[in-house]
């Protein structure tokens, strides 16, 4: 049986909210992940069945890898509408922040939702929320956002709103956020909770192979530019991954291109720690992914200005390519000798 979690007085303050209004948006971060537009897509149209006028807008395009969940699903693009997007906003009375924890995580939206006055809702799984929000509810021990929309839906009692699209977009979510439950999968309860969306009757080979197994020609060649060229391990047990704007160019990159690249060099045997570095436009993209005890999640928030899970997380560096590389290299030194293989 499904652990009940959701504090009854946050849940008590957000339905009372919801009955007092009928204009609502829902929210993501930026570069929006199978989580987050899989919860943020749920959340819009769970809300839309209850009667709600719901409208879901992502900060910027979604990647080409994810916009199979995205079809047949209504939602806008920040930055492709900005005039009309931001007028939504202006006039909404309730703000959803689904999958991150501040407002800096959706980038030229940041202005409207910390001016706006609509009440705002957070419902997240990452570490440090900030305190800007009028309810709640933040699980950093829960595999993704998408499992906490089921478990809140399930306690509140609008799982009889539930239908198959948006099963689909919580079970993508859960599978993409745990690498298909080979991370932050630790308890029982997330399987119980893909078996119950699995009854809506989704369709998992095809929701499988979309997120997990599809990638596009450029993508493909890409990464195995990537694994060919620009990786290097460290010790036989660490692997550095680079990839900077030339050679993006080069494979004429789009965004989620490098999905799921970060944990190919954890499939060598011995590698437990394996970084990803992309050079974007303002900032060096760091992610990384570990087996066993060793977290990457605290040198992602200690180094790099991110977090997560502790075998998944990520972050950003302001710098140079080569002074993100020098910096990795100078933690390997620090803590190399502390860890336990």
């Amino acid at each position: 049986m499904i652990k009940r979690i959701i504090d009854t007085s946050s849940l008590a303050a957000f339905k009372s909210i919801l009955a007092s209004v009928n204009r609502i948006v829902v929210t993501c971060h930026k570069k929006a992940d199978g989580d987050a537009i899989g919860s943020s897509l749920a959340m819009g149209r769970l809300l839309s069945n209850m009667g709600k006028n719901a409208v879901v807008i992502i900060p910027d395009q979604l990647p080409a890898s994810l916009e199979f969940i995205a079809s047949g699903n209504e939602f806008f693009t920040f930055t492709m509408c900005e005039t009309k997007a931001s007028n939504i906003l202006r006039n909404t009375q309730l703000i959803l922040s689904l999958d991150y924890n501040s407002f800096d995580r959706v980038d030229r939206m940041q202005p409207l939702l910390e001016a706006s006055n609509a009440k705002k809702v957070l419902i997240d799984h990452h570490r440090d929320p900030k305190n800007c929000f009028d309810v709640m509810f933040s699980h950093p021990l829960m595999s993704s956002t998408c499992e906490l929309v089921y478990r809140l839906a399930a306690e509140a009692g609008w799982l009889q709103w539930f239908d198959k699209a948006i099963a689909s977009c919580l079970f993508v979510g859960i599978m993409t956020d745990t690498g298909n439950l080979s991370f932050s999968s630790s308890y029982p309860d997330v399987y119980e909770v893909m078996a119950k969306l699995m009854e809506y009757g989704i369709d998992k080979p095809y929701l499988y192979k979309q997120a997990m197994d599809t990638v596009s020609l450029n993508s493909l060649k890409l990464q195995s530019y990537a694994i060919l060229n620009k990786m290097t391990i460290i010790d036989d047990s660490i692997a550095l991954i680079t990839l900077d704007q030339d050679d993006l160019k080069q494979f004429n990159y789009r965004t989620g291109d490098t999905e799921r690249l970060v944990n190919k060099p954890l499939s060598v045997d011995g590698v437990f720690w394996s970084t990803f570095m992309r050079e974007d436009s303002k900032y060096i993209k760091v992610s990384m992914r570990s087996e066993g005890e060793f977290a990457v999640n605290s040198i992602c928030a200690k180094f790099f200005n991110g977090g997560g899970h502790k075998n998944a997380a990520a972050g950003e560096f302001y710098g140079s390519m080569q002074e993100a590389v020098e910096l990795f290299h100078k933690i390997v030194e620090q803590i190399k000798n502390d860890i336990t293989i």
